[in-house]
């Protein structure tokens, strides 16, 4: 949620010691569109800019946690960052 006031930040090097959330944190089908065009346009960015964007996503405990970071790939549940790092696209809340 925007507004939200205990974002946690953190690199891609650290994704790997996170647990993702497991279920779909937007449910408005509308909002869920929102985010893959912004997804695609992300990385579209990431790769003839190397444009990074914040990502914002939920982990298991249900924090929300930020990473600046470049999209290098799009796939239909995950997002992929550099080294084969992958975030899935079910636990982000949104991309700016």
């Amino acid at each position: 949620m925007k507004g939200e006031r205990n974002i946690y930040s953190t690199t891609k090097e650290r994704l790997h010691l996170l647990r993702f959330a497991n279920k779909e944190v937007i449910t408005n089908e509308t909002e869920k569109r929102k985010r893959s065009l912004a997804l695609i346009r992300a990385m579209r960015l990431g790769n003839l800019f190397k444009n990074k964007v914040s990502i914002y996503f939920r982990d298991s405990l249900n924090r929300l946690i930020k990473v600046n970071t470049t999209i290098w790939g799009v796939t239909q549940k995950d997002v992929i960052l550099k080294k084969g790092t992958l975030i899935p696209i079910h636990s982000i809340e949104r991309v700016e």
